[in-house]
């Protein structure tokens, strides 16, 4: 396996209530799951390829609960991403590069179907009080 790390601010959001009942093996709140994950990639690699300074989101939409499958993802990877970087990034989100079940986005990635990305800005700014300072243009 390609080494890799990341290290990341994060800012992930749900339509569920507070708690999100699908990491709880319950059922969504509206009784479909739509999630977000926005990643400010501060230090990290992927083999011999440094992934620092960039940026990199994911919307995520499941029918039913996250456990029951059947989801899509759709990858955001900022433009400024070399094209090492953007195969780099797209494996580690796609789960791939490491033992199953191992980290959250190898877990995710059994759920759904990974849709072709989209290379676009992305901006950052998290203000846990607000919990809406992801933009993505």
């Amino acid at each position: 396996m390609t080494p890799w790390e990341l290290k990341a601010l994060e800012f992930s959001s749900c339509n569920c209530d507070f708690g999100c009942p699908c990491q709880f093996n319950g059922l969504p709140t509206t009784g479909q799951c739509e999630a977000f994950v926005g990643l400010q990639i501060d230090g990290g690699y992927f083999g011999e390829t440094s992934l620092a300074g960039l940026r990199a989101a994911v919307l995520m939409q499941w029918p039913g609960a996250v456990h029951e499958g059947n989801g899509r993802a759709l990858p955001i990877i900022d433009p400024a991403a070399s094209e090492v970087q953007r195969e780099g990034i797209l494996t580690i989100l796609g789960g791939a590069e490491t033992e199953e079940g191992a980290t959250i986005f190898n877990v995710f990635a059994a759920t759904y179907e990974v849709l072709e990305p989209k290379f676009i800005p992305v901006e950052l700014s998290v203000d846990g009080s607000v919990r809406n300072s992801v933009s993505i243009h």
